[in-house]
């Protein structure tokens, strides 16, 4: 191997594939067109990011070189060429390393070495519930309690459970509504007593018909927009001005909402939704002169004091120990269904975001449950259940004892105790993340190299000796596996050789391999 070397290109760099290369990287929401090929036609520019999800200025090939912008950039692939360019800093070109494994190490060493910290270990050993499908906008204490013990009395373990959007007075008015949540602290109470950590939904948003947006606005806490005025942004729940995370004493407001919620009532940590770069602008007047893509960060930052945390939308936040969801999936096999779950978090880990979940359980999206909630695909369901087993978190909200059978029920009761029995496992390879950067779910051509493997992306390796190919097609009852070579161990112990095997998918089972040399 050559000395790693890294050049610097003003604006613009242009890429001719090698023969035989792949390049990865961007969006994790884009995994389903990855890896770049000298025949792909793909675009994106991620500067500033506005996609829903994390994002990393990254590219990353299996011949051994990378791409890096500190700001970010957009990117066209067409006609065996890759066009890379930033407005605002210099491209950083890597070279001189071996294979993909070897690039993305030398990348993440350089530009986003891990902080040596992980979320902690609840996360990766018992499964997370999320009241959202359940309840939507109507969370509420009695509710939210019985959900609690449906989950115990399905034969679920108790677990890390986390309020979703609705327990609030108000956005920017970080109370819990009595009229819906009467008594908060016996409420987290009980929660604890029966086993559970409890997380609140939360958001950099402020009301702007609030006392708070008052408050706020002369202090001179929130963003402003080019014209000067308070910002006032759409997003999924309406029009709302957004913090300016980049002025301390915002920052600082924000903070003491939190902590009072701890002190107060026992809340354990924070689902850290919105903060998309699509809520900001370059032009904004901000505190601290910040870019779109600057602010997204800073939420980050901000959410990382806060050891149990959730994020769906970073930009940069690489090696921080976040737990990162990938973005609501909807209730079905194809376009933004169970399909994409294994091709996104692949993608997830290789810009560096590691400690990842695979949304919820059957989907997040809750306008699915609502078109078909007299209709729900029970087999997608387990299935489901079964691809997030052997990721390195697992996320129920649809709960299973009510949306299926009770036998489809159990199925999904079993995929969680073989989520927990691999849980020492994941663990161990949630530290080895912490301290060198490296995935937990890994593409099958980072760890095999050379092999064949590079746009193998419906399966994946949980580590170095564990190799997971979740049934992904509706109605499927065996499955087709690419095996690296040497020699692996089957779920139902049969031993196969390196190549292409099909191995028996009965419903009850999720198929996975040991590697045995």
């Amino acid at each position: 191997m050559s000395k790693p070397q890294e050049k610097r290109h003003n604006g613009e760099c242009e890429i001719s594939f090698l023969p035989g290369e792949y390049w990865y990287g961007i969006r994790a929401n884009d995994g389903m067109s990855m890896p770049l090929s000298a025949q792909s036609d793909y675009e994106a520019d991620i500067d500033p990011n506005t996609d829903c999800n994390q994002c990393n200025p990254l590219l990353v090939s299996t011949k051994g070189r990378y791409i890096w912008c500190d700001t970010g950039f957009s990117v066209t692939c067409r006609e065996g060429r890759l066009s890379v360019r930033s407005r605002k800093a210099p491209l950083i070109e890597g070279d001189g390393l071996e294979n993909l494994r070897q690039a993305y190490g030398e990348a993440c060493r350089r530009h986003f070495a891990p902080a040596g910290q992980m979320p902690p270990e609840d996360f990766f050993r018992i499964p997370q519930y999320n009241t959202w499908i359940e309840l939507m906008y109507d969370q509420n204490q009695r509710d939210v309690l019985a959900y609690a013990q449906g989950i115990l009395d399905s034969g679920l373990p108790a677990g890390i459970l986390m309020i979703d959007d609705g327990w609030a007075e108000d956005y920017g008015r970080w109370e819990f509504n009595r009229r819906l949540f009467p008594d908060p602290k016996g409420m987290m109470d009980h929660l604890h007593a029966l086993g559970f950590k409890v997380m609140l939904w939360t958001c950099p948003f402020i009301s702007p018909d609030s006392v708070e947006f008052k408050q706020l606005r002369d202090r001179g806490l929130l963003v402003r927009d080019a014209a000067g005025d308070p910002a006032i942004r759409p997003w999924w729940n309406g029009y709302s001005a957004v913090l300016d995370l980049s002025h301390p004493e915002a920052a600082a407001w924000y903070r003491e909402k939190n902590d009072r919620l701890m002190r107060e009532y026992g809340v354990d940590g924070f689902k850290f939704d919105a903060g998309d770069g699509s809520f900001y602008r370059d032009d904004d007047q901000t505190y601290g002169h910040v870019s779109a893509a600057e602010q997204t960060e800073l939420w980050a930052q901000l959410g990382a004091a806060y050891p149990y945390n959730e994020f769906r939308a970073c930009f940069k936040a690489a090696g921080l120990p976040l737990v990162q969801r990938l973005a609501d999936k909807y209730h079905q096999w194809e376009s933004n269904g169970v399909k994409t779950l294994i091709p996104n978090e692949l993608l997830q880990g290789l810009l560096g975001y590691a400690y990842t979940c695979p949304d919820m359980i059957g989907g997040g999206d809750y306008l699915s449950f609502l078109n078909e909630s007299t209709s729900l695909d029970e087999e997608l369901f387990v299935r489901y259940a079964q691809c997030a087993a052997l990721m390195p978190m697992m996320q129920f909200s649809a709960a299973p004892w009510r949306v299926l059978s009770e036998e489809n029920a159990r199925l999904c009761v079993e995929a969680a105790l073989l989520h927990i029995r691999m849980s020492d496992r994941i663990i161990s390879l949630a530290r080895h993340a912490a301290e060198t950067g490296e995935p937990i779910v890994r593409y099958m051509e980072y760890q095999f190299p050379g092999q064949g493997l590079e746009a193998v992306t419906d399966q994946f390796m949980l580590g170095e000796d564990l190799l997971v190919a979740p049934v992904l097609q509706k109605g499927a009852r065996t499955r087709t596996v690419r095996l690296p070579q040497g020699h692996w161990r089957y779920v139902d112990g049969t031993a196969y050789a390196g190549g292409t095997v099909t191995v028996p998918a009965p419903l009850e089972c999720l198929p996975y391999f040991e590697r045995i040399d």
